[in-house]
């Protein structure tokens, strides 16, 4: 098989960049259910059903995709950088595999799902490959962005239910952990969306502001006071805008100017904040600066965001 990919690479060796057969290391990878490498890596052109599922977890996302697919002759999907570009490889035998066995259309959205999920948490920026707490992670944000997507709990976790292994690994995790991890994230999707009549925000309005009072009709201590937004912060990638209000409430303010509660400003867990922007799926911490922060799972901290004035 090896020698014929090889064969295949140089005949087809004189074709346009956008048929182009390329080979790719996989040194910075994580895949989906371990299996090892037994051969060198090709890459070849994504079809349309899965650059289109690819599109649609990213718009739910929030983000634009910057990272290319490929179908590949990988044992099941992987999540590689190669020099400066980021990949999502997946085989597309496998993929069809799946589908035909489980008769469920979410599961390749799913998997896809876990390897972005790869890529946005960072756990490709670091050597090693594949490890039990990473995979929760990506599995964790594929039940989160399924959700968000539209898909029963059952339905994500529809693969993982097929396909993941009953022991654990080195490398990942044993099949009821990773179906834990994506109920955790369906179920953060779910609470995140689900706007209760105690957490709502009075008025719809972006940047509500307070109204002056004079003493005589100042509310008594018994009525309700509508909270204000004294902070901002701000996700340059996320097109949504997020405020603080004056009762610690964090909530998001979408493009069409519906107000939905997201978390709470928490006190600092971590040293060097000051105070943690804390929700159902995920901590940030903020410094004296305003400077938003998270940590890949190395460590290693990276800004996020920014804290400013409403």
């Amino acid at each position: 098989m090896k020698g014929k990919l090889i064969a295949l690479v140089v005949a087809l060796g004189s074709m346009s960049s956008a048929s182009a057969i390329d080979r790719i290391d996989m040194e910075q990878s994580c895949n989906y259910e371990g299996t090892a490498y037994d051969e060198d890596v090709y890459g070849f052109a994504s079809d349309n059903e899965a650059t289109k599922a690819l599109g649609k977890v990213m718009s739910y996302a929030g983000l634009e995709p910057n990272f290319v697919i490929k179908a590949a002759n990988v044992p099941n999907a992987a999540a590689v950088i190669q020099g400066p570009q980021r990949m999502i490889l997946y085989n597309q035998t496998f993929m069809e595999g799946v589908q035909d066995a489980t008769k469920n259309d979410w599961v390749k959205i799913s998997i896809l799902a876990h390897e972005i999920g790869h890529h946005l948490q960072g756990h490709t920026l670091q050597a090693g490959g594949s490890r039990p707490e990473i995979e929760l992670e990506a599995d964790k944000y594929s039940g989160f962005i399924l959700q968000r997507m539209g898909a029963s709990l059952d339905n994500a976790q529809t693969a993982m239910k097929a396909i993941g292994s009953e022991q654990g690994s080195p490398t990942h995790p044993a099949k009821q952990a990773r179906l834990a991890a994506i109920a955790n994230g369906w179920m953060a999707a779910r609470d995140l969306n689900t706007n209760k009549p105690s957490d709502t925000v009075p008025n719809s309005t972006p940047v509500p502001q307070p109204v002056p009072t004079s003493p005589s009709t100042s509310p008594s201590p018994t009525q309700p006071t509508t909270p204000t937004f004294v902070l901002r912060a701000v996700f340059p990638q996320d097109p949504y805008s997020y405020y603080v209000t004056s009762t610690d409430d964090i909530v998001g303010v979408t493009p069409q100017n519906q107000v939905v509660p997201v978390g709470r400003k928490t006190p600092p867990t971590m040293p060097d904040f000051v105070w943690m922007y804390s929700t159902g799926y995920v901590s940030y911490g903020v410094d004296s600066q305003g400077k938003i922060w998270s940590r890949h799972p190395n460590g290693m901290p990276f800004q996020v965001g920014y804290v400013t004035n409403p």
